[in-house]
């Protein structure tokens, strides 16, 4: 297909070089997240975390304002350094699968500096977002699904960007400044009943990278795809006239 254009911007000799340079460099990372992980957790400082994404993804490039990541860090560096009090801290975790194109890390790093907060500031690379949910302030993204965790949480929610949780009930409608020196807390009520509509409606438990989450996940997806009616019309069917569209006999 010699007049081809792919949706990516790299092309697959560089994706394999950016994914190898990734594999070797997994120990040394894990090093750097353990360090500064046992930092933030040992500092006994108030701490604000914001969600990095993939700044290449559709979430971002699309349904954002935001071209890159680094953008995203400048806003954020910039607010707290000139509202959070001065005995709060900001944490920058970045996206698991994150391959560091560009070097976020160093680019936090210099506009810290700049703003004359980088004894305040810390960059964790990927790691497990709930341990550093659990002694979080607040959160601050531009529409990461892993936004929904805090909200679970009953944390302050920041969101820039188009998502299905951006809505005033769930996330905080101050500005960012006003955000980093007071962030207000959601409606737990309305987001309980919304986290509800969304499990009946849209989502289901299960997952692809393992044999046992696939085979829960499918086993309802069959129903949900060979009803007659959509997930949102058996809403109003009592449960039990709902009937599974697929029997299995051993």
């Amino acid at each position: 297909y010699p007049h081809y254009k792919p949706h990516r911007e790299t092309t697959v000799r560089q994706e394999f070089h950016l994914h190898a340079r990734r594999l070797l460099t997994m120990s040394s990372q894990a090093v750097r997240r353990w360090r500064a992980t046992r930092a933030i957790k040992s500092g006994g400082f108030v701490y604000h975390l914001a969600l990095l994404q993939l700044g290449h993804d559709t979430s971002i490039q699309t349904h954002s304002t935001f071209s890159s990541m680094a953008e995203f860090i400048e806003v954020c560096i910039e607010s707290f350094a000139k509202a959070a009090p001065k005995h709060h801290h900001l944490v920058f975790k970045s996206h698991p699968l994150e391959d560091f194109r560009f070097p976020l890390d160093k680019i936090t790093l210099q506009l810290a500096k700049q703003h004359g907060v980088a004894d305040r500031v810390h960059f964790v690379l990927g790691g497990k977002l709930a341990e550093m949910l659990d002694s979080s302030k607040s959160v601050v993204t531009i529409n990461s699904t892993a936004a929904q965790q805090a909200l679970w949480r009953g944390l302050p929610v920041k969101s820039f960007g188009d998502s299905v949780y951006n809505k005033p009930e769930l996330v905080s409608m101050q500005s960012l400044d006003a955000f980093f020196a007071d962030p207000k807390q959601p409606n737990i009520q309305d987001y309980r009943m919304y986290r509800q509509y969304l499990l009946a409606t849209s989502q289901l438990s299960g997952g692809f990278y393992a044999r046992k989450s696939r085979t829960r996940l499918l086993r309802k997806l069959v129903d949900m795809m060979l009803s007659d009616k959509d997930p949102y019309d058996l809403l109003t069917v009592p449960i039990e006239e709902q009937k599974a569209q697929l029997r299995i006999v051993s």
